[in-house]
Formats: C-alpha cells, structure tokens, sequence
C-alpha cells in the first residue's frame, strides 16, 4: 500500500516505514515498467512512475493504422531471438501470441534502381561474406573504424577469392552502399566510420528466429501486459498484477534530481511542471538520447565522471519509419523484403530532384497482417532530414523510388501515410551502439549502469534502459533486463 501526504499542491511524498521504501521509477517505457513490476511483484509497492508522455511505452508505440483492428509499430517491432531473450520467454507461454515475421521467410531482394533484381544467389554469396567480414574475430585487434575494417576486408575478398571472381566493380560498389545502410538500419548509426571495429561491449544475439512478428491488436505493447501481471490469458501465473494505473503520473518532465545534500538526505525530483516529489531511491530510465541532452542540468550535484563519460561515449542514432497505407494490396510480386542499389547515374538524377530527402530511405518492408501497407526504412541523419517534411512531399517521395525500382510493378492509391519522429523530445533517437568516442573514453554500459550513492553507500539513483546493457543493448529484451537488474538490486539491499 502507497501511503501519499500531501505537503502542498505540487509537492507529494510517500511515506516510508520499515522496510517500505519510496520509490520513484522515471519513465514508463520498457525498463520503467519491468523494473517497477519486479519491485511490485516482490513487496516493495511504495512505487511511483513520472512519465513525461500521456501514454505508457516509451519506444514501444503500437498505434492503429489501416482498416479495422489493423496496427503497426512505430517503435520497437519484431522480437529478435528465443533463447537468451525475456521477451520471447515471457511471451511463449501463451499459444500465437508470437508467430514468425513474413520478412523471415528468406524473401530479402536485392533491386537495382534500373528496376532488375540481383540474381538470388549473388546476393547470397555477397551477404554471406558481408557477415563474415562482420562477425569476424579479427575485428578484435583492428584499431580503425567499423568502416575502414569492412572495406578493407570486402575489396580483399572480391580481389583475392575465385569464388567472386564473377562479381564485376560496379555491382561490388552498389553492394557496399547498400550494406552499409544496411548495417546503419541494424545499430542506428549515421556512418560506419563513427564506430569503432574492436568494441568494448559487444552485443550477444540471442539464438533462434530473428524475426519474430506480434499477434494481436495490441502488438508489442502486449509485453508490458505480461510483464506486469496483467494479461488477460487462462496460463496460470504467479506475477502478482501491478496496478500500473495508479502507479503512473503522466506529463511530468523530470527536470532536475538532487541525490546528495538534501535537509532529509532523501533524494528530490523535481517535473519540469514545478511539482516535487521525495524518495528514498530513484530508478532512472529515459533514453540515451535524454541523458545526453539534459544530464548537465538533471543531476544535482553533477554526475560523476563515470556516468558523464559513459552518456557522452555512448553512441545513440536514428532509424525512421514511413508507413504508407494503399487502397489495395500490395501487389503478389511485390517481395517482403526490398533493398535498394543505386546506379550512380540514377542517384545523381535523384540528388537533383524535389525527391533528393528520399535517398535517406534503405529498404521497404511489408508488414505482418496489414496487406495493404508498405513500410520504408531511414537511416542516419538524412532521416532526420526527412522528419521536416510534409506528408504530401513524404508521399510523393516514396512512390517515386516505388515507381524507379519496381518499374513493372503498379500499386493502388496512397490513402494514409504516418511517420515516426526520432527527433522527439522524449527520445532524440532510436537506440544505442558503440562509438570510436566510446572507446576513447574507456567506457560502456556497465558505466552508464553505475549507481549513484549516499554517504552510506546506499544506492539511491538507479539507471535502466537498453543502453545500459552490456549483451542486449539495442532491444527491448535488453531494456527490460535491465529494469528487472536494477530492480534486483534494490531487492537484494532490502533482504
């Protein structure tokens, strides 16, 4: 039971006793909510979530498009592995809630802009040898960029194996651009030359189906459902439900966090809107992208060097998403997956045009259970670029790539478009990765994650978030890892 005295109209604290602590959880995103669910679920229940958005979510934002009960994800979209996952082992109990993606049926293409499609089994052979280059150890002990690694590999290769001795200059150019997006679209980064070969943290996939999609109106949102103990499903469970209702406070913008020197050595959060809160502990969980805009003026006193180092170390980069939405299916020959290659001749045409912004975009997907909608993928900063424009111009744009790679190909009426803005002031991007700066500065995840302490060495600022994780960075499941680790540890302090 949350035992709240008012003191004034905007300054709310609750009350500890024993072993009743206040907590505060900022953000209500996939590690807010996990960690808050963790604490619930275990009898720390004196917990409130300050979310600065109206809604719950964070960078999961499922969001209703298309006729009837039809969605789509503006944010996080396909749960990426089984085993090693807590998304997938969460959700697998409760029979097709989860199914594989259409885009995991090997249906990936690779189109030139004359409109003819790589031979299947080139674009294997590439592709195959592109995540070797990726995968390989000796990235280890390269002290150059991502970037400068690759190309030197990829022309060694080409030049050097017989088994590509059929692959001629301009086909191999086109596919290096191509991947590169590729890989910028997989990490959200704007160039390859930005990330550092030899990472410090270094991701860990989970095994299994990479791509799997969401059954249900309510798509990836389900998660919090489950996490929460709120699902409305006959499997039984042991999760007590978390009443996330009463737990949130919407629209509060955490402006500023005194963790030290307070009159009651409690730590103050102060919303932007002037209210004030008091805690005992405090759960931070916004994105990277906020922490690097606002941790100068969020802490007080400032952060140590350890956490400074890792938020401005830590890379944090945009991918942008259009979805478009037709008055007809999309058509049969229309391939799941669509890369795009560029002759340069037809990227300088495009460069010249009204459509310049779109070369921003990489790759068009189609959607799980929305046939009518098509999907186009941005990177970098040329997407963000692309968040300035109108939706008349964004559709125009993409119906004229449409209309150069799939020349054969016709396309019913555009009816609706809608577009994610990494910009936000929520999120200032889409996810984490590792820089050179990241290197340079010595630092990682596990510095990001490092709690601050009182002079008892009692934590009492927690930091969550998929950029605080060291394996899983870049994924819900690793988001929601870490808001059950810091939870964890507040629990193993109170046992």
């Amino acid at each position: 039971m949350i035992i709240l005295l008012t003191i004034t109209v905007s300054k709310v604290r609750a009350v500890a006793t024993g072993e009743n602590p206040r907590i505060i959880v900022v953000g209500a995103g996939a590690a807010g909510i996990a960690a808050a669910s963790r604490l619930y679920q275990n009898g720390l229940k004196n917990i409130a979530i300050l979310e600065a958005s109206p809604r719950l979510g964070g960078r999961i934002r499922t969001t209703p498009f298309g006729s009837g009960s039809g969605i789509v994800e503006l944010g996080a979209q396909w749960c990426h592995g089984e085993q090693g996952n807590v998304v997938y082992q969460l959700a697998k109990v409760y029979p097709g809630l989860l199914k594989s993606s259409i885009i995991a049926d090997e249906d990936a293409v690779l189109i030139r802009s004359s409109g003819v499609r790589v031979p299947e089994e080139v674009a294997e052979r590439l592709q195959t040898m592109a995540e070797e280059i990726i995968e390989s150890e000796e990235r280890d002990n390269f002290s150059g960029s991502l970037g400068e690694f690759f190309t030197q590999q990829y022309w060694q290769r080409l030049q050097t194996d017989p088994a590509f001795s059929d692959i001629n200059r301009e086909l191999a150019e086109q596919f290096l651009v191509y991947y590169h997006n590729y890989e910028r679209g997989y990490t959200a980064y704007d160039s390859w030359y930005e990330v550092a070969a030899s990472e410090t943290d270094g991701y860990v996939e989970p095994a299994g189906n990479q791509d799997i999609a969401w059954n249900g109106t309510k798509g990836f949102s389900t998660i919090f459902d489950i996490v929460s103990g709120n699902f409305p499903h006959s499997v039984t469970t042991t999760r007590t439900p978390v009443p996330l209702d009463k737990l949130i406070t919407y629209g509060k913008f955490v402006s500023n966090i005194q963790w030290n020197g307070t009159p009651n050595e409690n730590v103050l959060i102060t919303s932007e809107d002037g209210s004030r809160y008091e805690a005992d502990h405090v759960i931070v969980t916004v994105s990277l992208g906020v922490l690097k805009e606002n941790y100068r003026t969020m802490f007080t006193p400032a952060l140590p060097t350890i956490n400074q180092n890792a938020i401005t170390g830590l890379y944090f980069g945009t991918v942008n998403k259009i979805f478009v939405l037709f008055d007809a299916p999309i058509p049969d020959d229309f391939p799941n997956t669509v890369h795009l290659l560029w002759f340069d001749s037809d990227l300088q045409a495009l460069r010249l045009s009204e459509h310049a912004w779109a070369e921003a975009i990489s790759t068009f997907f189609r959607i799980d259970n929305q046939p009518n909608v098509l999907m186009a993928w941005m990177n970098g900063a040329e997407g963000r670029t692309a968040e300035l424009l109108s939706d008349e111009t964004v559709r125009a744009g993409v119906l004229h790539l449409l209309k150069i790679f799939t020349k054969d190909i016709t396309f019913g009426n555009v009816n609706k478009v809608l577009r994610k803005w990494s910009s936000e002031r929520l999120f200032r991007g889409s996810y984490s990765s590792r820089s050179i700066t990241t290197e340079q500065l010595n630092t990682g995840a596990q510095n990001l994650a490092t709690p601050l302490v009182n002079a008892g060495n009692e934590p009492v600022v927690l930091f969550a978030g998929e950029a605080t994780n060291r394996v899983h960075y870049s994924t819900v499941h690793g988001a929601i890892d870490s808001g059950f680790r810091e939870a964890d540890r507040l629990l193993q302090h109170y046992s």
